[in-house]
């Protein structure tokens, strides 16, 4: 008997068998991570009959991952936390730190303000709604702090899209990014994405309108309108989180498929019959807890042809 035979038969069929066994947990995987075909075409066609059309390849087909991340800010900016903010970007000394913690700031009728270094430094009165508002602005750069024109800007000034030269935008998102370094404790899954760039000639400035996002995920609500004039961010203003995340929760959610049923009950009350779905993406939401929490949930958005937009809590299917 050839033994050496034998053992060389026994581990090729040692190798088929693992290689048929990973096969199988991998298709195990896929198959619980996605959609399947036949359950998309089955909802494309419900959805129609009931007076929604959507491009079926518009249909996130893999299934969201159940996590809920928790960040931290004492009310609205405490002293602490925006000083950490003011000499991270202004790069003052202790001492100069500890002069302007004793002056308190400035408050002004957007809230509070602060000069250091090269910038001035402008946080939300503390509503609720306004925790992440923040402005950062070059002391010698002529541009207002006003929350209203920020509004304006982020709406109008930049939000026509990326149009201009690639090149052009990947300048700017690295001026933006090594402005954003500045400060030390920014969790590392936040970033941004450039949803809006546009040459002022007159003001001799870039206008960008970006997004904040988690893992790639963009956070509703949170935008900043910045002006980029000569290499440099000479003004930063919106809504922004500045911080870490502390905690995680796991938790099922609902995938893209049950949300679509669910815009169905609003056809007739908020959607018209015969609406279309140009799109259909995940985003974060943010919920407050109490002063000193809020969660950042994921939710999804849709956007229709009709200029109307609906948010879907993930968790409950309830619409925000």
């Amino acid at each position: 008997m050839n033994t050496k035979n034998t053992k060389t038969a026994v581990i090729v069929l040692l190798i088929i068998a693992n290689i048929f066994f990973v096969y199988n947990i991998i298709s195990l995987r896929a198959g619980s991570e996605n959609i399947p075909a036949e359950t998309l075409d089955n909802t494309v066609s419900v959805l129609e009959r009931n007076g929604l059309l959507i491009d079926r390849n518009k249909i996130p087909g893999k299934k969201p991952s159940g996590i809920i991340y928790e960040g931290v800010y004492e009310g609205s900016y405490p002293q602490g936390a925006f000083l950490d903010i003011i000499r991270s970007f202004s790069g003052i000394s202790e001492y100069e730190l500890e002069e302007l913690k004793e002056t308190g700031g400035m408050l002004g009728p957007d809230g509070i303000s602060y000069s250091a270094g090269d910038y001035r430094f402008v946080f939300a009165d503390g509503e609720e709604s306004d925790y992440f508002r923040i402005g950062i602005i070059e002391e010698s750069y002529t541009a207002d702090t006003g929350w209203e024109e920020t509004e304006y800007l982020l709406n109008n000034k930049a939000a026509d899209g990326v149009n201009l030269n690639k090149n052009e935008i990947k300048k700017a998102e690295k001026i933006i990014k090594n402005f954003l370094k500045k400060y030390n404790n920014q969790d590392t899954k936040l970033g941004f994405e450039i949803n809006g760039f546009e040459e002022d000639k007159y003001k001799n400035c870039e206008c960008v309108l970006i997004f904040q996002t988690f893992d790639g995920v963009p956070v509703d609500s949170h935008a900043v309108y910045t002006e980029i004039q000569d290499g440099k961010v000479k003004y930063f203003s919106g809504r922004w989180y500045f911080g870490e995340f502390n905690a995680r929760y796991r938790n099922p959610l609902l995938d893209s498929v049950n949300i679509l049923f669910k815009c169905i009950d609003m056809v007739g009350s908020g959607i018209e019959s015969g609406d279309i779905i140009k799109e259909m993406n995940a985003e974060y939401n943010i919920i407050f807890h109490d002063k000193e929490s809020f969660y950042l949930y994921p939710s999804w958005r849709l956007e229709f042809e009709s200029g109307k937009n609906l948010s879907y809590n993930m968790i409950s299917g309830d619409k925000n």
